[in-house]
Formats: structure tokens, sequence, C-alpha cells
């Protein structure tokens, strides 16, 4: 199962001639990331602990006919009534070497209309769109194939909507949860099996617009 969200993006910016690279002097180091206050403002800050190291959303090298957003939120009303949020944070930094030099973390719930605490624990399919299950994921995008960790009965989560104003468009909470690789599918019962690679997600919060 592939998560590799940017490949589209990528031949589109290569084919219309968008694509630029931002290289930085060798002098110029970067900015190390700083996990943003838990607030409730629309500020579209995020981020999190990910094996004792700080995560922040961000992109360094790559513009599409301007800067894309390393903070992608949608929310609203599908077909059968439901409000699924979806949260994606993307990671994409000059750097490498770094470990999490090429990483992506989402959040989903497939039917939300007030704030309230949300269990990850159940099985999630991130290739179904509005699925059923509430899930975290966390991804390696590089070296190829794509790494993807998942929550689920075996590796838990929770997720704490503490803000959703339908009016202001604001959506804030925190997280934390454990996902397991899933590298050979799912279960019959629809269980993702677990590969080798966990990661330990602790400490997360948002506050975007949607």
């Amino acid at each position: 199962m592939s998560m590799k969200i940017f490949t589209p993006f990528l031949l589109l910016g290569s084919l219309l001639g968008l694509t630029q690279c931002l290289l930085l002097p060798d002098d110029v180091s970067m900015p190390e990331d700083k996990l943003p206050a838990a607030t409730q403002t629309g500020a579209n800050t995020a981020g999190c602990i990910v094996d004792g190291l700080t995560w922040v959303p961000r992109e360094t090298g790559i513009m599409f006919g301007g800067k894309s957003s390393p903070i992608i939120v949608h929310w609203g009303k599908v077909r059968g009534g439901q409000h699924p949020l979806s949260l994606v944070l993307i990671k994409n930094i000059d750097d490498v070497t770094h470990v999490h030099g090429e990483t992506h973390l989402s959040l989903y719930l497939p039917d939300i209309t007030r704030p309230g605490t949300f269990a990850l624990d159940q099985p999630g399919d991130p290739s179904v769109l509005n699925g059923p299950n509430a899930y975290g994921l966390f991804s390696f995008n590089k070296p190829s194939p794509d790494q993807v960790l998942l929550t689920g009965p075996s590796a838990p989560g929770r997720l704490v909507v503490t803000r959703l104003d339908t009016v202001a468009r604001i959506v804030s909470g925190t997280f934390e949860f454990t996902p397991a690789e899933v590298t050979s599918g799912l279960t019959g019962n629809g269980t993702p099996i677990p590969g080798g690679k966990t990661a330990r997600i602790t400490e997360g919060r948002f506050d975007c617009k949607f």
C-alpha cells in the first residue's frame, strides 16, 4: 500500500514547468523544529514528538507556482449525512539525511460535529475514501517503498478535538498514538497486519483553519 502523496503533484509540476528547487547556501543551517503551543485560535500550527524528536510540518525545497501548504484539513458533509474530518501534516525538508526528512502524519475521523475524545483503536484503511473507522497514520516516504504505520486494535491511540467551530472554520485538538507498520495488507476481518516498525507519537497538537 503506497501513501506517496507527492507523486501526482510532482509530475504535474514537471509537465507545466512550475516546479522550482530552492537551494540553500552552504552557510545557511536548517531551522530547528519547535513544538507550537496547543492553541485554539486558528493559528494554522501543528506538531508532535515522534520517537523523542520534535516534529512539525514544513516544506523547504519545493514550490508549485507558489509555496505549497504542509497542513491540509478537510471537514464537511458527505453522502450519507456524515461529517468526516481529515488532517494531513507534511514534512518535506532539504536535509535528506534527517530521519524525518520526508514523512507525513494523517488523522481521520469518519463523523464529527462537536468537540470530543475519539479512540484510534479500530482497523483503519486509508485507501478507502470516507471509511467507517477513525485512524492515525505516520509514513516514512523515503527510501522507497513507503513505510506506512497505522493505528488499530494492537496499535492504539487517542485524538481529542478541543474546538470545532463551523462558523469560523477552526478545528483544534491534541493527539497521541503508537502506530505499527503495515506490510502485508489486512486480515480477513479488516485488521492491519503489523510489520516490524513502530513509532511513538506524543504531545501532538493542531490548531488549523479548514
